[in-house]
């Protein structure tokens, strides 16, 4: 049946936006509130291992070649394509030694000795990263939060239709209006920046792995990994150079170093490729981002100096804007979303934007929960739970995650399992509170209550840290552990932050109605 009566059409518009909305608000909402988490995720995951609390140290006060030197010695480390991390690539105060074949070594730049790296026994930042896009339910998680990115695009678009055609008014008087109004605000305003990470979001949980086929198909049966293919078209293939053994002294790399950053000064330099070192034809490649062209680098497009490494000449010198344009777009997609070497106060600014988006999920959840209420005369048994259930998952999450940061300094480092022991820790906690979103019959008492919890146990943690890692707030600051001690502060200042919020927020529907009208 056709339909041509425009108020019939907005109508079903409306009920389509709402009834989805719905549906996915719960999976947008934990993907936005741990996302907002894994944007601080090179910051976290240098405060959650005991080996990175050393003092930072400046790149070119290094002393590369003694590192590098003391690698190569040993007989069966392989010469050629050896890669150093400088100190401060996604702000990791260590320096790394790698190649292809071996696994990674990682050294004090400040004593040049090696330290023990905590994978396995601390996985704070990346369990933190992994509930942003599903992980830990595997591949069914990826998919279920790919086509929640896709539902959460068609969302932003229909929303922006109906204020366009439905001509809303800012109507603040009730309860409904002020979610309402809140919750239209708020997305406006950030509905194209949340276009392009959910865009992003939905290419990388569902188009990498749902790429196989179609790239089995394209190749005639050839290839199913489409990264082999892509990156065939969008890079050139390097010349590979063969060692003339001939031993022959380099330059030293601090010296290198020092002419690559007079050749382009603009590029933060964070990896050095060895390439035929201590040999007649050999060179050295130093590749990095650029900060003065965001969204064009960092991702794919890694700006380089290759030098002779006998007398520094210049053998290639790499600009941003030298790129294929599919490598341009392909940074431009994805840069809000991964925010690959970006500053902190960028860091801050989109974090500021998901919690505002996080806010408006929250408005729109209470509005159709309000409405509903008002149908079923506020007696509906189903839409009671169903507001529990919501409180749990949004409120509750808050104080679950803080028993993360808690236990991460509290459970020894040499316990077997610690990894599997914290995050049974955290899934228990956040199902606590759903249990006791169902025993106290007040729900705004349980919110109040998780999250002053929460708020309490982020501070809790933060002194947790000090203690365990024998470090004051005075010794972090003076040692140059700046990151370290940042973590520690933004611990502080939310737990403080959720504190106040639970004593300003209402007691009970009636101080509800009072409070929502005013605002």
């Amino acid at each position: 049946m056709q339909i041509n009566h425009p108020k019939l059409l907005k109508q079903r518009l409306f009920a389509i936006h709402s009834n989805v909305g719905i549906f996915l608000s719960l999976l947008f909402y934990i993907s936005l509130f741990f996302g907002i988490l894994g944007i601080f995720l090179p910051y976290i995951q240098v405060w959650e291992k005991p080996s990175r609390h050393f003092e930072n140290i400046q790149s070119q006060q290094i002393y590369y070649d003694s590192i590098l030197n003391s690698m190569i010695s040993n007989p069966d480390y392989p010469k050629n394509n050896i890669y150093i991390e400088i100190p401060g690539f996604k702000n990791e105060p260590a320096l790394k030694v790698s190649h292809i074949f071996v696994k990674p070594t990682y050294f004090n730049p400040n004593t040049q000795e090696t330290i023990n790296d905590e994978n396995k026994q601390s996985h704070l930042a990346s369990f933190l990263n992994e509930m942003h896009f599903g992980k830990p339910l595997l591949l069914i998680g990826k998919l279920i939060f790919g086509f929640m990115a896709i539902g959460v695009m068609f969302l932003i678009i229909g929303g922006l239709l109906l204020v366009f055609y439905l001509k809303f008014k800012n109507n603040g008087h009730t309860q409904q209006g002020t979610f309402s109004k809140w919750h239209r605000k708020i997305l406006i305003f950030s509905s194209f920046p949340l276009l392009l990470i959910t865009l992003a979001g939905s290419v990388m949980n569902i188009g990498y792995k749902g790429a196989s086929q179609m790239t089995y198909i394209t190749t005639k049966g050839q290839e199913t990994n489409i990264f082999k293919v892509t990156n065939s078209v969008l890079f050139s293939k390097e010349k590979i150079i063969k060692p003339l053994n001939i031993p022959t002294k380099m330059l030293k790399i601090n010296t290198l170093l020092k002419k690559a950053k007079n050749i382009n000064p603009q590029i933060k330099f964070q990896k050095i490729q060895f390439i035929n070192w201590n040999d007649k034809n050999a060179q050295i490649e130093f590749s990095g981002f650029n900060p003065y062209r965001p969204f064009l680098n960092g991702i794919y497009n890694k700006p380089k100096i290759i030098l002779n490494a006998i007398d520094g000449a210049v053998i290639k010198d790499v600009r941003v804007e030298d790129r294929r344009w599919g490598v341009l777009l392909s940074d431009a997609l994805y840069f809000l979303h991964l925010l690959y070497d970006v500053d902190i106060i960028t860091r801050f600014f989109v974090a500021f934007l998901m919690f505002l988006a996080c806010c408006a999920i929250g408005f729109g959840v209470m509005l159709w929960l309000e409405k509903k209420a008002k149908i079923f005369n506020e007696k509906a048994t189903f839409y009671h739970g169903i507001g529990k259930f919501f409180l749990a998952a949004m409120i509750g999450v808050i104080p679950a995650t803080a028993t993360l940061f808690i236990f991460q300094w509290l459970l020894p480092f040499d316990l077997e399992h610690r990894v599997l022991i914290q995050q049974i820790i955290f899934y228990n906690s956040w199902l606590a509170t759903l249990v006791w979103s169902f025993y106290r019959i007040n729900s705004y008492t349980a919110a109040k209550e998780f999250l002053c919890l929460g708020g309490f146990l982020f501070i809790f943690s933060s002194i947790v840290h000090f203690i365990v890692a024998g470090f004051t707030p005075l010794e972090l600051y003076e040692k140059n552990m700046l990151s370290i001690l940042s973590v520690d502060i933004s611990l502080i200042l939310s737990g403080s932050l959720f504190i106040l919020v639970s004593k300003i927020l209402p007691k009970n529907r009636t101080e509800a109605k009072i409070f929502w009208n005013k605002i």
